[in-house]
């Protein structure tokens, strides 16, 4: 066996070894889809069977939306080597920025083919688990207008117009985004995410002791001492603001996130591997710098009824409203939506998913209740599962899955996972109703006015 073959069974055994619970602790929301092939789903009812589908999806695995880490790394990882004052550990790292940076060229942004392998099995599943409500009818879809959005509901609903010719799908025009972007239609949201207060909250654990003394220790495996003092004040590179060490160590972090995207195989052919730069310790840590963004911005943050979660009202309006449609008239399979993490993570904690809507008093330990690979993978999905009963005058009951697995939601059932539909509506309505938010209203006329 030669060394690139030796290589690859060495990465391939690496990564199938290492625990479900590592690969969440260095991913984030980066994380590529983790599904449990040996979960089982609660038995249906007797006397029920499945007839509708509510569902709300993020694209699969991409590559990195934009080369900001890779400039910061690359430039600083050059100017280094031009004055020799690169240690073999910062060669390396040098050649497999190079390498990532070809990888991503003409790419940022696009899915990866894990990424795609990844929103085809989703939809298979869906397909083989609920083979009473695709009945080749109709499917509803709306698609953000993100281009790896639109691809990922392609590659979705292929595995149904494959099975099912014939089938009606109705797709959204391009220009009605608010039920999937209202992170770009609400102002007081803005606001909010580019405010002091946010932007201080990230920096305090950028900029926190840990960060700078973990920062140091990482540099000098990089670069000599010299010029790990020079980073420690600051390098100007041109077209990038001031680097410090900090900053870079985050850019690394950053990109180690984002190889997770490529499949294995594409790892071992180019011999990628960023987790020698950083130890169990170091990864954990910097996982909670780079994933306070999400927390704060997209997460319960401080209010867990705040203005970034209420902003998904009008996407739980619609699916309050289609699938009371459905349960009246039973002529469409399922409304598919296919949106990103900005989308999927106020929703849920919307819904009060249970470990979707905690909060903590000390910023740095939000990790301990909000998990961003848990609830965001790429990929991540939420589905409303309807049921119907073959006897008269029984209720219609209704299953939430987040990732496609069975979660709680804050409403009594002496049946979980299943919930009354009267019981689901009721409580979301009510909600919704005492944040001053009504149906009536249009849905881009009550985000610009949502406070």
């Amino acid at each position: 066996m030669n060394n690139a073959n030796k290589l690859f069974f060495i990465v391939l055994f690496l990564f199938s070894s290492m625990s479900f619970a590592q690969q969440m602790i260095v991913s984030g929301s980066k994380t590529s889809y983790q599904y449990n092939t040996k979960q089982k789903l609660t038995p249906i009812p007797k006397g029920y069977q499945a007839f509708y589908i509510d569902h709300v999806g993020r694209h699969g695995s991409r590559f990195i939306s934009k080369a900001k880490y890779e400039d910061i790394a690359y430039n600083t990882l050059l100017l280094a080597e031009k004055d020799n004052q690169l240690t073999d550990m910062g060669k390396e790292l040098l050649r497999q920025i190079a390498i990532i940076i070809q990888l991503n060229k003409n790419h940022y942004g696009e899915l990866t083919d894990l990424g795609r392998q990844d929103i085809s099995f989703i939809s298979q599943r869906m397909l083989a688990n609920n083979p009473s409500v695709f009945k080749g009818q109709k499917l509803d879809v709306m698609t953000s207008s993100s281009p790896r959005a639109k691809e990922t509901a392609k590659i979705f609903m292929h595995v149904f117009s494959t099975k099912y010719p014939n089938i009606q799908i109705m797709q959204q025009p391009d220009d009605e985004q608010t039920l999937l972007r209202f992170f770009d239609c609400s102002p007081n949201y803005k606001a909010y995410k580019n405010s002091k207060t946010i932007k201080n909250a990230i920096k305090s654990l950028e900029y926190a002791p840990q960060t700078i003394q973990m920062s140091d220790e990482i540099a000098k495996k990089i670069f000599t001492n010299d010029f790990s003092r020079q980073l420690d004040n600051g390098i100007e590179i041109l077209g990038l603001s001031s680097i410090k060490t900090n900053g870079f160590v985050i850019a690394i972090y950053q990109l180690y996130q984002e190889l997770l995207a490529f499949p294995p195989q594409v790892l071992a052919n180019n011999n990628l591997d960023l987790s020698m730069y950083f130890t169990t310790k170091e990864q954990i840590w910097f996982n909670t710098v780079v994933g306070v963004k999400n927390y704060l911005q997209i997460g319960p943050a401080f209010d867990s009824n705040g203005i970034q979660i209420k902003i998904a009202a009008p996407l739980l309006w619609n699916m309050i409203h289609t699938a009371d449609a459905a349960v009246t008239d039973s002529n469409i399979d399922a409304n598919l939506r296919f949106a990103h993490a900005e989308t999927i993570s106020p929703l849920a904690t919307l819904l009060e998913i249970e470990g979707t809507a905690n909060i903590t008093d000390t910023l740095w330990e939000y990790p301990s209740v909000w998990h961003a690979d848990k609830i965001i993978p790429m990929g991540a999905n939420i589905q409303w599962i309807f049921y119907q009963s073959r006897e008269a005058n029984q209720p219609v009951l209704v299953k939430v899955l987040l990732n496609e697995q069975e979660v709680k939601i804050p409403i009594a059932t002496n049946n979980y996972p299943y919930y009354r539909w009267q019981d689901v509506k009721q409580f979301y309505v009510n909600k919704l109703h005492e944040l001053g938010l009504n149906e009536t209203q249009n849905p881009l006329e009550m985000l610009k006015q949502m406070q």
